[in-house]
């Protein structure tokens, strides 16, 4: 089994300390966007709208992902006064992945460049996000899933259960070599999307089976739902990506 490993938070002064968690949060953005933008360059998109998009993604992400987490995991909470402020009390992945897709495809939209291709530049630098984002849930053990004998399941304080924050590291591992393997084989845009919701959508689905804490909405957590829609998406996503791309192979040949 894994050793329960707790890394303290740095204490600076007074209530002042730097929490593991929050430095690979910050560094997942930070890692994520550059990556984002060196995929865009690599693609011959136009670098000047990166920064005003990435703010708006990132900024819609924070907030929506908190959003999510009270309205679907913790409603009672939305009663407490100025609880919607205090985003870093709850969040919500799912919640982070609507709010920062919402907010990029207005964006796009709304200036005319081509949505898919900057969409595979923001994915790619999400998975990569992603890995330092799990790998911080992972060292602070914020996901307890249920208990297990399971040969990767962590020793904690109570007894031995899943983590549900390090499966998910795990994930995004493997994710990270699948897309950088993949991306630079003149895919399709939209593909690189629509794998990664194909790809995380079921995983997600079957690990929220072991969660323990969160609500339960007709049987199924909200991740549950969530994880449909996805699945649903990256269907559309990939199927009118490919779609696009014979036509377009169809009218060079013609």
């Amino acid at each position: 089994m894994i050793p329960y490993i707790e890394i303290p938070a740095l204490t600076i002064w007074g209530p002042i300390a730097i929490h593991p968690f929050g430095v690979l949060v910050v560094s997942g953005c930070v890692t994520g966007a550059f990556v984002a933008r060196w995929h865009a360059g690599t693609r011959g998109l136009d670098l000047r709208h990166f920064p005003v998009l990435l703010i708006w993604v990132l900024i819609s992400g924070f907030v929506v992902s908190h959003l999510v987490a009270l309205s679907f995991y913790r409603p009672e909470d939305l009663r407490l006064d100025l609880e919607l402020l205090h985003i870093g009390r709850g969040m919500s992945s799912y919640g982070g992945f609507l709010g920062g897709g919402l907010a990029a495809i207005i964006y796009l939209k709304r200036r005319g460049l081509p949505l898919m291709e900057f969409i595979d530049a923001l994915i790619l630098g999400l998975v990569v996000g992603w890995f330092f984002g799990r790998l911080g849930c992972t060292i602070v053990h914020d996901h307890p899933g249920s208990p297990s004998d399971f040969f990767l399941a962590v020793q904690y304080p109570s007894g031995p259960r899943h983590d549900l924050g390090f499966y998910e590291w795990l994930f995004a591992v493997g994710l990270n070599l699948l897309v950088f393997s993949i991306r630079g084989r003149g895919l399709p845009a939209g593909v690189l999307t629509g794998v990664v919701c194909l790809l995380y959508a079921p995983f997600r689905f079957m690990t929220d089976f072991l969660r323990v804490t969160d609500r339960l909405y007709l049987g199924l957590t909200p991740g549950h739902y969530f994880s449909v829609a996805l699945l649903l998406v990256g269907v559309a996503v990939l199927v009118s990506s490919l779609s696009s791309w014979r036509r377009m192979s169809a009218q060079r040949r013609s």
